[in-house]
Order: structure tokens, then C-alpha cells, then sequence
């Protein structure tokens, strides 16, 4: 069972929260979401700001810019405060982290490391009008660098019956007991149960890729594979997808056709489904797929 009860939810401190004290970000409201017992939840709310003018190699006013540095962390406290204080009315456990860092990406990394939690949480900004979103430098090495599981989400609110898509590779190795594709599709039905979702499962193989094997023969195989790793899992057939199709361009595609709210994938080296994320063909899927990311280390 995965279990969820220790949350770090990362907040751009650069909104002042406290024009609307009663609304709650995206970010704090998935996680509640998917809190398995909120009798044991804690929440850590995580502030990381910087400001180029406010750095000792910017400016020879070391001690002035120094007293400039605190006053923005606290008002960044202030800020998170207002959070803090009405989730902790209602019972959930929750404390806040602010840091005047650059890069983000590694104080984000080591809190996660250093609290042990179970999820991180961080929001990808719109870069356009045309729903694209911008996976920026701080996004990509936080997924590389981040051991915990990492939720990457949008604006996108989740239905009242979210689609939850979880993508595997099971003709690798890695999806042996214990391993990478039983803890995506683990991850995958906790989230459904929690959000009282759906489940699907998706594997791409790629046989077209292949021009002098036979396809057939690639296909048996594959799903041969893919039946071993649900042998112990109660899902319908209608909900089980084997595409030949590259892993990308079947997550676009199934996630559309879908309505996927949250696409659950491994990050790991040597798979193809990794070389998705942190290969150069990635933008395709991050910057366009419409769902959350929930991405899973071994």
C-alpha cells in the first residue's frame, strides 16, 4: 500500500495570498486531495525566493542588502503563515520552510530528503494562451534530483471522477517485484481510490520502430509482458491499453482520449519511458500533456 500523509507542497511566495485568506492554492488542495489518513497528516509548506539586486555579488552594500534579505523572508513567512494557521484549525498538522535560495530546485530536493516525505508537490506555470507549460530549468533538474515521488500539476481542477492513467514498461527489468512499474501502478491505485477515480493502465512498445521484426511476434511478446505484471491486479480489460506507438506520442494520446487528469510515470535510467521525461524529446510531453505529472523514482 503507498501510503500519503506527509506531504511537501511547494508555493510561489511571490503571491500574496493574503488579498484572498480564503482561497487555496492548487497546490494545497490536491494534496488534501490525496491525504491517506488525515488523522496522521502533516503538511510542510515550502517558500524559496530570490532576488538578484538583494545578492552580496551584486551589490557592494553587503550589510544593507543583508537586512533588505531579511524583511523579504519574513514577509514570505507572513505570506504562508495564513495557511499554516487555518489547515491547522481544521485538524491537519502543518508547518511552514522559507528559504532565500537559488537554485530552488536543490533546497527543494534536500527538504524533501531531510523531512522524508512521502509526496512533493510543485505547479507549473502557463507559458501561453494555448495551454503550454513551461517545464523550466528548475522543474527538470528537481525531477532529476528529487528521490521522493513528485507531483508536477496544473491549473486544471480534477473532476469528481478523475481519470488517473498509469504509464509502465514492463518488457524491462525494472518490473520486477518491488520495482519501478508495481510502485507506479501501486501509486496509481492509491491516487484512484483516494480521488475516487479511474484506473487505466498504458504500455507503449514501439514495434514499427523494429522495420525487420515481425509485428505480430513483437506484439505477443509485449503483451505477455504486460499480462505478467497485472497478474495480480483486478483491473477490466477495457482498461488496459497496449499501444505501438513511442511512449510520448501514446501518453499524448491516451491522455487526450481519456481525459486524463493525472498521468502516473517512471523516472530511470536505461528506460524508455525516462528518456521521455529527461531526453530531448520531453518538451512534446510535459509542455503539452494536460493532466498532472506524478512521477515516481525506483
Amino acid at each position: 500500500m503507498v501510503v500519503v500523509n506527509k506531504i511537501l507542497v511547494v508555493l510561489d511566495v511571490y503571491n500574496d495570498y493574503r488579498d484572498d485568506p480564503a482561497h487555496q492554492p492548487a497546490e494545497i488542495k490536491k494534496a488534501l486531495a490525496l491525504i491517506t489518513d488525515r488523522r496522521k497528516a502533516e503538511l510542510f509548506l515550502l517558500g524559496c525566493g530570490f532576488e538578484e539586486f538583494l545578492h552580496d555579488s551584486y551589490s557592494i552594500f553587503s550589510e544593507e542588502a543583508a537586512e533588505q534579505r531579511k524583511v523579504f523572508c519574513r514577509e514570505m513567512e507572513r505570506r504562508l503563515q495564513v495557511f499554516v494557521d487555518t489547515l491547522n484549525t481544521q485538524g491537519i498538522k502543518t508547518d511552514y520552510r522559507v528559504h532565500w535560495t537559488y537554485p530552488r530546485y536543490e533546497q527543494i530536493a534536500k527538504e524533501a530528503r531531510e523531512l522524508d516525505v512521502d509526496l512533493v508537490i510543485q505547479h507549473i506555470n502557463l507559458r501561453s494562451a494555448h495551454q503550454r507549460h513551461n517545464l523550466s530549468h528548475d522543474s527538470w533538474q528537481l525531477i532529476k534530483t528529487c528521490r521522493q515521488p513528485l507531483l508536477l500539476i496544473k491549473d486544471n481542477e480534477w473532476p469528481e471522477v478523475p481519470v488517473v492513467l498509469a504509464a509502465v514498461d514492463p518488457a524491462h527489468s525494472h518490473h520486477k517485484p518491488g520495482g519501478l512499474d508495481f510502485n507506479i501502478l501501486n501509486t496509481a491505485i492509491e491516487t484512484s481510490n483516494a480521488l475516487g477515480g479511474r484506473l487505466h493502465v498504458l504500455h507503449a512498445y514501439s514495434g514499427s520502430a523494429r522495420a525487420f521484426a515481425d509485428a505480430e511476434s513483437i506484439r505477443n511478446a509485449h503483451s505477455e509482458a504486460l499480462d505478467g505484471l497485472l497478474a495480480n491486479y483486478a483491473i477490466a480489460a477495457d482498461d488496459i491499453h497496449l499501444i505501438d506507438e513511442t511512449p510520448v506520442n501514446a501518453i499524448l494520446q491516451s491522455q487526450q482520449a481519456l481525459q486524463a487528469s493525472i498521468v502516473v510515470i517512471g523516472a530511470l535510467s536505461r528506460s524508455r519511458i525516462a528518456e521521455a521525461i529527461i531526453g530531448n524529446t520531453a518538451n512534446k510531453l510535459l509542455d503539452y500533456v494536460k493532466s498532472d505529472l506524478y512521477i515516481i523514482r525506483p
